[in-house]
């Protein structure tokens, strides 16, 4: 976070003033702060994990999304998604294997 020059306050990045002090804060200070905040994780790259990890080949579609959407949007997160779109494939094969394996009778 950035801190006030006047009195080493830390300052959040919407303030126009110091609300310890009153100075005014540069614009610098107001960019510095809002450099310093980490990128968030996507969510939807979370529930593709969580879909995977069930078991589900949904996880490949929500997968799909959260990597256009982190990629767009410069999230984290990429290889929590890359991940449940790759068990996603692997799911979907197995499925498809037992597909195969009962329609022919075993």
């Amino acid at each position: 976070m950035a801190t006030c020059a006047t009195c080493s306050g830390e300052l959040a990045p919407e303030w126009r003033f110091c609300v310890f002090c009153g100075t005014a804060v540069t614009p610098t200070a107001a960019a510095e702060a809002e450099a310093a905040a980490p990128a968030r994780v996507n969510p939807i790259a979370i529930i593709a994990l969580v879909l995977a990890c069930v078991g589900g080949a949904p996880a490949l579609v929500f997968g799909h999304i959260a990597l256009r959407q982190i990629k767009q949007n410069h999230e984290r997160g990429r290889t929590i998604a890359l991940i449940a779109t790759v068990l996603g494939y692997v799911w979907l094969a197995v499925v498809f294997v037992l597909l195969v394996r009962f329609a022919n009778g075993l």
